[in-house]
């Protein structure tokens, strides 16, 4: 089977790439990296038989046999990386937030549509098994037309930072980094958001943490429904059950996690949130999900269809934190852009 050549760029979690070369039934295979890691490099060398490794991106670029890359740098230097590989004709897959400024929204754009390449903005919320279980009901009419929506990205991120101190001395925004995934999931069901009110703080729970790590932010979407999305990086011991909370209000029902109630119904719903068959063999968690995003990125290409979360999701999404960024300055509601 011809197997597509990904070019991976950023070994943190970029990393979980890696077993894709594991897979003999994948149809794409890591055949190079890049990373200042010398030790990560020698890893993908030896135990992954990635044939080609470097500390400059730029050469992996020019790589021949790298049909995709994947963008897996901190996230300032999302533009830089997911450019230079459009302009060098690859495909990109671009972990998120796609990238942190209005302009660079506006460049991918334009690159995505003046070379015609495919590009996903790789936020894995769409692959969590309860994720994809509410929206098969939310597909199936059982919610009706939402009302409201409320998720979290609730997470005690301390023992991350210690891991990649880059996203205190950067720093990271968590309202890009981690809220995206909020942001993108309550899009991908109740569509494009209006407007925002931001409300921010900064805990201290986070050492050296300079700027807001707790975030809630009021939404109004197009179709007149309302959102409610909390970024809260500061949760101490929070419970698992708290982290990716996802409650939709409808016409029809309220669903809560994986506990369905449907107007007139006496019995409740719990939604099926078990894996294909065919994915028990893959790794947990954050790693599973982005290899599912390398497959349907291959099935795209291979099929010629366009991917998603597309690169205008991408931009529509780090619109929405950008306005919350401003409503937190302002203290006013704040418009969304959406014309990308």
């Amino acid at each position: 089977m011809s197997r597509l050549g990904l070019g991976v760029i950023g070994l943190g979690v970029g990393k979980g790439a890696l077993a894709l070369n594991q897979r003999p039934d994948s149809p794409m295979r890591v055949c190079a990296v890049a990373d200042k890691d010398p030790a990560l490099l020698k890893l993908a060398h030896a135990d992954y038989e990635v044939g080609f490794v470097t500390e400059d991106y730029h050469e992996l670029l020019s790589r021949r046999e790298v049909d995709v890359v994947g963008v897996f740098t901190p996230d300032h230097l999302h533009a830089e990386h997911a450019a230079a590989a459009l302009e060098a004709g690859k495909h990109v897959i671009c972990t998120k937030p796609m990238v942190t400024t209005m302009d660079d929204c506006d460049r991918l754009v334009r690159l995505v549509d003046g070379t015609g390449l495919k590009f996903v903005a790789a936020m894995t919320w769409r692959h969590l098994p309860k994720i994809v279980a509410a929206r098969r009901a939310f597909d199936q009419g059982k919610l009706g037309k939402i009302t409201l929506i409320d998720t979290g990205y609730v997470h005690d991120i301390r023992a991350v930072c210690r891991r990649t101190p880059w996203r205190v001395t950067a720093p990271q925004d968590f309202l890009f980094g981690g809220g995206a995934h909020a942001i993108d999931c309550v899009r991908w069901f109740a569509g494009d958001i209006e407007e925002v009110h931001a409300f921010a703080m900064n805990s201290g729970v986070i050492p050296g943490y300079p700027i807001e790590d707790t975030w809630m932010l009021n939404l109004k979407f197009a179709s007149g429904a309302l959102g409610r999305v909390s970024v809260i990086c500061s949760a101490v011991n929070s419970p698992r059950d708290a982290h990716q909370r996802l409650v939709i209000y409808g016409t029809k029902g309220t669903l809560t996690g994986l506990d369905l109630g449907l107007d007139g119904v006496r019995e409740r719903e719990t939604l099926n949130a078990d894996p294909p068959a065919h994915r028990e063999n893959l790794i947990e968690g954050h790693a599973m999900e982005l290899l599912l995003y390398f497959d349907k990125m291959a099935r795209c290409i291979l099929d010629d269809k366009a991917p998603t979360p597309s690169v205008r999701d991408g931009a529509c999404v780090v619109a929405v934190a950008l306005a919350a960024g401003e409503s937190l300055s302002t203290g006013q509601a704040v418009k969304v852009r959406n014309d990308f």
